[in-house]
Parts: structure tokens; C-alpha cells; sequence
């Protein structure tokens, strides 16, 4: 499998087969390795005799994406029907503890107390021996009769390229930031296929512009002058070679640059009709002038326009610095300021200079710039905008997300910055009318006919994907899909130490309607009649895991009669290495119908979703399950606290964070929202049979637009 077959398949689902002959006795064996790693093709009829071979790199890849790192095992032989009656740790280990003193010399032997017919040893390190031994019989036990199917479609290597050069278009051309291993494989792509069929003026996200540049620099860099490239491009590719913040925010480092590579900056420069923009940011083009050398080139415009750069004495502050400054003094020359100069955080800022707005005049002044500027303000801007508005400060608590996933929860009373009913109606038509027009700009529906697949309104408009977690499945933070009739949620982790002993434990805390504690299971309680743990293992030198069932129809029947609403699973890294610098570290959950101990503890074509646990924070929240609604809702956050994380003391946080982001829904736009908007704006008709529609919305495989995978519909609809 080279890099082309391998990026086709984890973007879009796709499978080469090589031009061949096709045979039955080949085919059927191919197509049941496949369907055990629970993988189904839609168009099997295409499947060739070259395919054999090659697939067991491509299965062995698809394991290790839904999170099989090797046979699993539990460290209870009984999980999760025979486990101890009775475990409280604490009083496990003062027992312990009196052993020791009284003759036990091993401490692994002073916790197991199966010889009295009390409990297992739990809360200890890996046996390898046994570890060894359990995974041999792990392997000859029966698979779940469920599968959880990840579609594909066979294709000839043609399509494939093709089909990624359309991809690697999408990527770049959307109005949202990209993953880093999205973002490395663009890298791949571009180097082996070219970026001839990506328009410079397309890439209008200024992250995916400068990550174009950035590529063009190091594979192409003789072209950049005929990119079309502005003086804020140029900034923000030295910043991203010189490890910087390319939002320009703060100063920014000139890269060493050979006279030939300073030459290719000149020209672009040179080139530009934006060249006027250096006066923008004067600072920092000064600062930078000292390493060009530019009466070294022949370039008059440049020359020209940096002798006069040097001269004048105009505020080359940033511009945040100085809109605040005049929004301290002036809040309508402030609006004025914004509009013409940074539409942008206008938009962002929206709801705050509305608050702030003081009378009928900065008020009519505030609608006129949204008005005047709203052709200028990313349509993904106002439809954030929007929601923030229709909300009006009535949820809280809130979160927000860093560059690097980092969570931070906003708490504030309700109505907290809210808007005048008028104003704020005002202001909704303004925004309603600049995102009607950008929206029939982009080309008229009207002959066509779109089916909305029921209940994409649960889904976010992804827009935030950069920190997102490398999983199966992706989607915004907040959004909800449906559990399924699984009889069981089986939730697992698995590590493997990197030479420093490491101890994640599994938990899950239970909150009712109000994000409120009312129980867990961990370490500390293996069971509560509804949620069963497999046991704690403190060390994973071979690799270990952990594994906790809910069981779905007690946690809807005796869960609920308890006061439960939602469960939400968490990863403590109680002791050791960050998640980054373990050898493996992996999470998700199945979706069991035969989660005895009669079948394998971990079967991978039965994984929901799975993906690797990253970051330097001390515990990782990936989703919670809503009992009520029988969905899971995507939280995937990591959190920090201090070491020995665990949830007796750290589940506060956790119920204050989840609650933030269920809360997402009612300030962020959804995908069926924008879909709406593009039919009724772009004169399209409605129809509620996908076999009727010319456009459709979905989550499966031959939708027009494919949400789960958002790059076409990022790039075409914002």
C-alpha cells in the first residue's frame, strides 16, 4: 500500500484493485477477510484477483485504525460477568498495607486476596506471564456476531488520483482549519500529484493559504511569483518557516534566506497589486527590510515603495491595538475602523460592540457596517455571528478550544452581553441579508432538488477541526449521532510504555439532567450493577488495557430510576509520561451484542470510534452518552490537573466541561441550518426521497455531500 492508496482510503473510502481477472475462489475469501475487520465495499462486483496480496497491508491498517495494536485481554479471566462481589480500594489497600508489615514482601501478592475467596488482585502492575497467557486464550474465542461497517468503494488508480486531486482541492479552498495529519498528507499529495488544479484566489482560509504557500516554498519555490501572493501571504510564510504565530499578532522572525531565495521574495513582492499593503503593517515589513537587501535587485516598485515605508510615521501598531484604543474613545469610529479595515473581527466581535453600543446612534451605525462590510466578512464569521446573536447570553457556561485542543470553560450569569430586542432584530436582518447574498452568489439552485438527511440539525457545522482527534468519525465538538441498538457500549484504552512506567485508568462518571455527580465506575468501584470495569492494571510494559461495559437497557431502566442522564467516560494518566510520549496510547468504544466472556474482549469490527491519545494534559474526555436521547455526543477535550488524576477529585471538572459542550448546539450553526440556507437562498426545492434529489446531504457513502467527511461541502457552501 503506497501513500496514495493509503491517504484514498482514510480520507475517502477508497480501495484499489488492479485491472485483472476475477474469480469466485479468490473474490469470496477477500471479501470475508474484509468483512472480519469490518469493512463492506459498495460496489463488490468490481473486486479483481490483484487485490490479494496487497490487502493485508491494507487490513492490517485498518485494524490499527480502529484501534488494534494486537489481541487484547482484561485483567478479570471473568470480565464482565465474573468479577468480585465486593472491592473498595481503599480498604483493599490498608489490608495490603498490613500484610506487608506482617510478612508479605511482594506487593502484588499483598493486594490479591483470591485465595480467601475475597477478590482478585486489582491496582496492579502487568504480570507479562499472564498477560501473555490471557491474550493466547483471547485469540482462540469467537468474534461479536455485531459489526459496525466502515463502507468503501473499489476503484482503479485512475479515479483514485483523480479523486484525491479533488479532495486536496477541497482541503485547501475550505473556510476551515485542517488537522495536522490532514495537513500532512496535503504535503504528500501535493508533492506527488501538483497543485495545477488548485486556484491561488480559491484559497481564501488564510491557515490553508499559508500551509499552500509553505508546501509551494519547499517543493516549487521558482513559482511563488506567479502566485498572486500578497504581502500578508509573504508574512505569514516567514512566520510559519520561523515556527511563529501567522495571525501576525506579535513579531515575527526573518528566515535565512540564500541571495537566490531573497531574489524569489523580491519578485513576489514585485508582482503584487497589493503591494501597498507593507504600510499595513509597518513594523513589522521594517523589520524585516534589514534581512532583505533590497537595492540588491532590480525591482523599482519595491525599492520605491520600502524607501517610502522607512519614511513616513503613520501608527504601524497592530491593528487590534489600535481598534481598541478607538473603541475606548469612539465606539462608531471603532465600528468604522473594523469595517474598513478588518471586516473580519467585526464579524468575530459582533456581539460585544453590540453590548457595548450606548445609544441609537452607534447603534444605526454598528447595523450599517454589517450591512457595508458584510460582503468583505467570512461567511462562516456571520453565521457564527448569527448564532452567538440569536442565543443573546442565554447559555452559559461556555467553552472555547485553542490551536493546540486546549479547552477553556467560560462561566457567566445568563444574559451576559445580551442585545435590546429591537437592536439585536436589527442587527439579525443585516446579517440575514449579507448571508442571503453571499450565498446566491455562489451559483443558482433552482433547477435542482435537495434531500436533507433527518437529523444532520444534531450535527455542528465543523469549522473548528484543526485540534480535533485523529478518529474514525469526524465531526465538530458538540455534535450528536445515534448509539445504535447495541446491547452494550464497551469503552477501552490501551497503552504500551516507552521505558517509563506509566498507569492510565478508565473511568466513567454518571451526571443526571443538570450535569450533576451522581455516580462512577473506576478503579475505585468496579461496578455498580449497570457499568462493569475490567480491572486496573498501574503498568504496561507489553502493552496494556482497560475496559468498562455499560450495559444500555440497565442503564436506561435502573440508571435512569437513579437519576442518571448522562455517562460520560474519562482517561486518567494517574501516573507517568504524557499520552505524546508513550509508545502507544489508543481509546474509542464498541458497540457489543455478545460482550461475554465467552467472546473476545475486543473485537475491532465492532469499534464505534477510535483514536490516539495525545497532548502533555493530565486526562482526555472523549465523549459522553446521552441515555434520554440514545445518542453519543462528541466532546473530545483533554484537560490538566495534578498528578494522580482521578475521579474522585477531578470529576468537577469534567462535569462543568461536558455541560459546556452539549451546550455548543445552541450557539453554533448546524449542518441541516446551512443547508436550509443554501436551498431557499439558492432557489432550490425540497424533496424528502434521496432518490428524487440531485443534491443530498448525508452521512454515507455516494451523498453529494458527505458530512462526516466535510472537506466538499467546507470548500462549496462557506
Amino acid at each position: 500500500m503506497d501513500a496514495l492508496e493509503r491517504i484514498g482510503f482514510d480520507r475517502l473510502g477508497l480501495v484499489v484493485t488492479p485491472r485483472c481477472v476475477a474469480t469466485p475462489a479468490v473474490s469470496a475469501p477477500l471479501l470475508a477477510e474484509f468483512a472480519h475487520a469490518g469493512v463492506r465495499f459498495a460496489n463488490p462486483e468490481e473486486i479483481t484477483d490483484g487485490l490479494a496480496g496487497p490487502h493485508r497491508e491494507l487490513i492490517a491498517h485498518i485494524r490499527a485504525k480502529r484501534g488494534d495494536k494486537g489481541t487484547y485481554a482484561p485483567l478479570f479471566r471473568g470480565f464482565p460477568e465474573r468479577l468480585p462481589q465486593y472491592d473498595d480500594a481503599a480498604f483493599r489497600f490498608v489490608m495490603a498495607r498490613v500484610r506487608l508489615l506482617t510478612g508479605d514482601d511482594d506487593w502484588e501478592r499483598a493486594l490479591d486476596f483470591s485465595r480467601f475467596d475475597w477478590w482478585p488482585a486489582s491496582s496492579i502492575p502487568q504480570d507479562e506471564a499472564r498477560s501473555a497467557a490471557d491474550r493466547r486464550a483471547q485469540a482462540m474465542l469467537p468474534r461479536d456476531s455485531r459489526i459496525e461497517w466502515i463502507t468503501v468503494r473499489l476503484v482503479g488508480r485512475p479515479e483514485l488520483e483523480e479523486r484525491l486531486t479533488a479532495w486536496m482541492r477541497d482541503c485547501f479552498t475550505s473556510a476551515a482549519s485542517l488537522r495536522e495529519d490532514v495537513r500532512s498528507d496535503l504535503g504528500v499529495l501535493v508533492n506527488l500529484l501538483g497543485v495545477d488544479g488548485i486556484e491561488i484566489a480559491d484559497v481564501r482560509f488564510r491557515e490553508n493559504r499559508t500551509l499552500l504557500f509553505e508546501l509551494l516554498w519547499t517543493l516549487d519555490r521558482r513559482r511563488l511569483p506567479y502566485t498572486g501572493a500578497t504581502p500578508d501571504d509573504l508574512l505569514r510564510l516567514f512566520a510559519a518557516l520561523t515556527g511563529g504565530d501567522i495571525s501576525l499578532a506579535g513579531p515575527i522572525r526573518f528566515p535565512r534566506l540564500s541571495r537566490a531565495d531573497r531574489r524569489i521574495v523580491i519578485n513576489m513582492l514585485e508582482a503584487s497589486d497589493r503591494l501597498g499593503d507593507v504600510f499595513r503593517r509597518r513594523g513589522l515589513w521594517l523589520a524585516i527590510d534589514r534581512g532583505l537587501h533590497v537595492g540588491e535587485f532590480r525591482a523599482p516598485r519595491v525599492r520605491d515603495t520600502f524607501a517610502l515605508l522607512r519614511e513616513t510615521r503613520h501608527d504601524y501598531t497592530a491593528f487590534p491595538s489600535r481598534f481598541e484604543r478607538t473603541l475606548a474613545r469612539d465606539h462608531t469610529a471603532a465600528v468604522r475602523l473594523a469595517a474598513a479595515e478588518a471586516p473580519g473581527l467585526l464579524g468575530r466581535g459582533l456581539r460585544r460592540l453590540a453590548a457595548l453600543a450606548g445609544g441609537d446612534d452607534e447603534r444605526a451605525a454598528l447595523v450599517g457596517a454589517i450591512a457595508e462590510a458584510g460582503e468583505r466578512i467570512p461567511l462562516r464569521v456571520l453565521l457564527a455571528a448569527r448564532a452567538q446573536l440569536a442565543d443573546n447570553g442565554r447559555t452559559y457556561p461556555r467553552v472555547v478550544f485553542g490551536k493546540d485542543g486546549s479547552s477553556l470553560p467560560i462561566v457567566r450569569e445568563p444574559g451576559h452581553l445580551a442585545v435590546p430586542k429591537d437592536f439585536r432584530a436589527a442587527l439579525l436582518a443585516a446579517i440575514d441579508s449579507a448571508v442571503d447574498a453571499r450565498i446566491a452568489a455562489k451559483g443558482d439552485w433552482s433547477a435542482e432538488t435537495v434531500w436533507i438527511e433527518p437529523g444532520l440539525d444534531r450535527l455542528l457545522l465543523p469549522d473548528q477541526l484543526r485540534a480535533t482527534a485523529q478518529g474514525l468519525i469526524q465531526v465538530e465538538r458538540g455534535s450528536r449521532l445515534p448509539v445504535g441498538d447495541a446491547a452494550v457500549v464497551r469503552l477501552f484504552v490501551h497503552w504500551r510504555e516507552a521505558g517509563e512506567r506509566s498507569d492510565l485508568d478508565l473511568s466513567c462518571v454518571a451526571l443526571d439532567e443538570r450535569f450533576r455527580i451522581v455516580d462512577q465506575v473506576s478503579w475505585t468501584n468496579l461496578g455498580n450493577g449497570v457499568m462493569t470495569h475490567s480491572g486496573d492494571l498501574t503498568s504496561a510494559e507489553n502493552g496494556a488495557e482497560e475496559f468498562l461495559d455499560i450495559d444500555l437497557a440497565k442503564a436506561i431502566k435502573i440508571g435512569r430510576k437513579r437519576g442518571w442522564r448522562y455517562l460520560v467516560p474519562v482517561i486518567f494518566r494517574y501516573a507517568g509520561p504524557t499520552f505524546e510520549a508513550l509508545a502507544e496510547a489508543y481509546t474509542g468504544w464498541m458497540l457489543r451484542t455478545d460482550a461475554t466472556s465467552r467472546n473476545r474482549v475486543f473485537d475491532p469490527a465492532t469499534v464505534a470510534n477510535a483514536f490516539p491519545l495525545t497532548g502533555r494534559k493530565r486526562y482526555a474526555v472523549p465523549m459522553l452518552l446521552d441515555l434520554e436521547s440514545g445518542e453519543v455526543l462528541y466532546v473530545d477535550v483533554y484537560l490538566n490537573a495534578p498528578p494522580r488524576a482521578r475521579v474522585e477529585k477531578d470529576s468537577q471538572d469534567v462535569a462543568l466541561l461536558v455541560a459546556a459542550v452539549a451546550a455548543r448546539r445552541r450557539t453554533k450553526v448546524n449542518i441541516a441550518a446551512l443547508a436550509l440556507t443554501h436551498v431557499f437562498s439558492r432557489g432550490a426545492t425540497l424533496v424528502d426521497d434521496p432518490a428524487k434529489a440531485t443534491i443530498t446531504f448525508g452521512t454515507g457513502e455516494g451523498r453529494t455531500y458527505d458530512v462526516l467527511r466535510p472537506e466538499k461541502l467546507l470548500a462549496d457552501l462557506l
